[in-house]
């Protein structure tokens, strides 16, 4: 897995996004494709309604999303 266990993104209204749920993503904590090779686990899929800014951390082995309004 890449070294961003912890941080944080800006995710824009309307646009889909795939969270890593399988931990072997290069572009983590999006999917980077990684879980084909493994069996039975896909991303977790998700589109916003505004743009929002998403901390995230990998705890126990679980993905955690922390979702905020950006200040205006």
């Amino acid at each position: 897995m890449n070294d961003n266990t912890e941080g944080k993104i800006k995710v824009e209204a309307g646009k889909r996004y795939s969270w890593c749920n399988c931990g072997k993503s290069n572009k983590y904590p999006l999917c980077d494709g990684s879980h084909r090779k493994l069996e039975g686990i896909q991303p977790v899929r998700t589109w916003f309604h505004e743009d929002l800014e998403v901390f995230f951390s990998r705890e126990n082995g679980k993905l955690q999303l922390k979702v905020e309004k950006l200040e205006k």
